[in-house]
């Protein structure tokens, strides 16, 4: 199978974007891939649109999913020249005068425009970037996917379970750190939880913690899609040390809040095939910041 995913990520783009088309109208009309979670999250996150416009919505991230899906797998193929011209980065002296200073960098992100494509252009700026990331179950596929994110050079993938130690292990490294801060926690006692979308959302402490413990500064990156295979990825300055005068939470919060002004404004980027609210808020929280 993964000599077929190799095969696949030889084709031309234009025929692969082909494929996404049929793919689009499969997954949409045909399978209803994870429909019924869509339609929830969207009609959750933006009750306030007819049900007309949530169905729009709705089938344009088919095509957005779809397209992403098969650009994942043109990452064993894509040049250098190919990723810096279709992986625009701005704002990057944010980062990169940081990093000049020795001083490493948490740079967050949500699952939206094409997160691999990111890591391409990541890596192709030549700072040394550490991306944690979610073991995938197939170890086949697992180490595909390492292979394609790693082909560039430049990246450490660091599994979550992991991450806390080889960051521990790197402090003095400089580098980024990269992180989509926006998945569903597993244990949502010790979540921290604000308003997201609409919703009571809980999200991941680590970034906070990790930049109240080694006093890295914390920037958001903004993952968008121009057109079709053409993307933008954007820098913002969320929080620098001391975070002295912060209150616990506050990093987090300002994550939250542009994510979500950047979903609202490209509502069809966000991977709504999530089940990003599948816990409750508890009654009872209990977060250790330290």
């Amino acid at each position: 199978m993964m000599f077929f995913f190799r095969l696949l990520g030889q084709l031309p783009l234009f025929v692969l974007y082909r494929l996404a088309d049929a793919l689009k109208w499969l997954f949409y009309a045909v399978i209803s891939y994870r429909k019924k979670v869509i339609m929830g999250n969207l009609t959750s996150s933006f009750p306030e649109k007819s049900e007309k416009e949530i169905r729009k919505i709705a089938f344009q991230f088919y095509g957005y999913l779809t397209d992403n899906l098969l650009e994942f797998f043109k990452g064993v193929s894509l040049t250098e020249k190919q990723v810096l011209e279709r992986v625009k980065l701005n704002n990057h002296d944010l980062v990169q005068n940081y990093i000049d200073k020795g001083i490493p960098v948490i740079l967050v992100a949500g699952h939206q425009g094409n997160w691999e494509w990111a890591i391409h252009r990541l890596a192709l700026t030549k700072i040394t970037n550490d991306v944690v990331y979610q073991k995938l179950n197939n170890p086949n596929f697992n180490e595909f996917s390492k292979q394609v994110r790693q082909r560039f050079g430049n990246i450490v993938l660091m599994e979550k379970r992991e991450s806390v130690i080889l960051t521990r292990d790197r402090k003095l490294i400089p580098r980024t750190i990269c992180l989509a801060a926006d998945q569903a926690p597993q244990k949502p006692e010790t979540a921290y939880w604000t308003q997201f979308l609409n919703q009571d959302t809980a999200f991941f402490t680590g970034m906070e913690r990790f930049a109240r413990e080694y006093q890295y500064p914390v920037v958001f990156a903004e993952l968008i899609r121009e057109k079709r295979g053409y993307y933008s990825m954007t820098y913002e300055l969320l929080a620098e040390p001391s975070f002295d005068n912060l209150p616990n939470g506050e990093i987090i919060e300002r994550f939250a809040r542009r994510l979500e002004k950047s979903i609202v404004k490209y509502p069809d980027q966000y991977l709504w095939s999530h089940r990003r609210w599948k816990h409750k808020k508890p009654e009872q929280i209990s977060i250790k910041w330290n």
